[in-house]
């Protein structure tokens, strides 16, 4: 398949809408209060649930990757402090992978928040 071909296939499979939400932290009134706005609202994005894993670590249970959003490039946009919003569900975001060379789409691994 061809790079075109390939690209135009990816892009069809950006049916779902994102919104990315930035954490702020006010401690005027002495402890700290964390407090979420939208820094990027109906992102398209392609959506890949997988399979929820739990392994313990020390005395701690971690929760695997919840899902994976492909979405396209933006400079200086996407960091791990940042949340996803997608069909009422938060995801952290934990970590940020390039694809093919990162130019144009970039992979979001989430796990799931409370």
């Amino acid at each position: 398949m061809s790079f075109r071909g390939r690209r135009r296939e990816r892009i069809a499979a950006m049916r779902e809408r994102i919104d990315v939400e930035t954490a702020t932290t006010d401690e005027s009134s002495g402890q700290p209060i964390r407090t979420w706005s939208t820094t990027l609202s109906g992102e398209p994005a392609q959506w890949t649930p997988t399979a929820g894993t739990e392994s313990i670590r020390g005395r701690q249970v971690e929760a695997g990757i919840a899902a994976i959003f492909t979405v396209h490039h933006r400079d200086n946009v996407y960091t791990v402090e940042q949340r996803i919003a997608h069909n009422s569900q938060y995801y952290g975001i934990v970590y940020i992978k390039p694809v093919e060379g990162g130019r144009r789409y970039i992979e979001l691994h989430c796990k799931a928040v409370p």
